[in-house]
């Protein structure tokens, strides 16, 4: 799915250093390597004009000041507000021309609030990320949840944390449906996303059902291809809703595939969503036509009479 970026990387539960650059794609890989975990309103990052050598290449250092909230791992610094460093991609002193990225995510805090993974420096109100370049903290809703302290029930929080995220970011970024996924495991995401979807906005229901029949949850197809078919809808998430289909439709989504395969398509979103639609209806069609095999049932076994 184009919201989801797919990370095939393995990750030892070594010690991590700043010298360190490798993505934590789990929210516990990221909660068991750091020794701070908290949420904090974190001002616009800034350039401190120096520079480290990281994996062979000089990275330029970051800094953001942070007004903390809530911790829910390690002891809380006795200062409200802290100074986190981070590193960016590259040193700016190097690609005066612009470079090209492509790998895991990367970026450092976002203005606004933020699920911050930390590491302890030796100044007790200065923190580094707790995997430098790389992306760790989460970007969270404007307004905080009404959840208490959160003590002790660290998961929870998170739950409501991501689910007010989903709300305020869908238009734009649906990750933190998979970081549902990734925090519950999926079968209490797919649970706990069903009942939260019952109250979301019908834009986040309809992408919550694209998530759901991707996980084989077959009474999510109908919302699934009334997003596919949805013309008012952002291309990206229609081609979402195809790609779903492709996986897990039935034979009710033979024609509105067909129908968004054979329509003209002027602009580039367009045209790849009718690719896709293409795609995901020949995946349906051989799916659907392959011979289904027969699992043998007690009354086709015979009757057996145990020794």
């Amino acid at each position: 799915m184009r919201y989801a970026l797919s990370v095939l990387l393995i990750v030892s539960s070594t010690a991590w250093t700043a010298e360190t650059a490798q993505y934590l794609p789990s929210i516990q890989q990221r909660w068991d390597a750091s020794d701070l975990v908290c949420t904090g309103e974190a001002s616009a990052p800034v350039r401190t004009g120096l520079t480290r050598a990281i994996h062979g290449s000089d990275r330029d250092l970051l800094s953001a000041e942070v007004e903390l909230e809530t911790c829910f791992k390690g002891e809380r610094p006795t200062a409200s507000q802290i100074r986190v460093l981070g590193y960016d991609v590259v040193a700016s002193k190097d690609v005066g021309g612009g470079y090209a990225y492509s790998g895991p995510p990367i970026g450092f805090v976002s203005k606004g609030r933020n699920l911050l993974f930390l590491r302890r420096t030796q100044n007790p109100d200065e923190f580094e990320v707790t995997v430098p370049v790389y992306q760790t903290a989460i970007h969270l809703a404007d307004a905080r949840p009404d959840m208490g302290s959160g003590e002790g029930r660290w998961r929870l929080v998170f739950t409501q944390e991501l689910e007010a995220a989903l709300v305020q970011f869908d238009d734009a970024d649906l990750s933190y449906i998979d970081y549902l996924f990734d925090l519950l495991g999926v079968q209490t995401g797919i649970a706990e996303l069903s009942q939260f979807s019952r109250g979301a906005p019908p834009t986040v229901q309809r992408d919550i059902s694209v998530a759901l029949l991707f996980h084989g949850q077959a009474d999510a197809e109908p919302v699934v291809i009334s997003l596919l078919l949805d013309t008012s809808a952002a291309a990206w998430k229609r081609e979402n809703a195809a790609g779903a289909l492709g996986e897990h439709g039935s034979k009710a989504a033979l024609g509105p595939l067909r129908q968004i395969a054979s329509e003209p398509a002027p602009t580039g979103d367009l045209k790849q969503l009718q690719l896709t639609a293409h795609s995901s209806l020949d995946r349906l069609q051989r799916r659907l036509q392959a011979p289904q095999i027969d699992r043998p049932t007690p009354e086709s076994l015979g009757s057996r009479t145990d020794p």
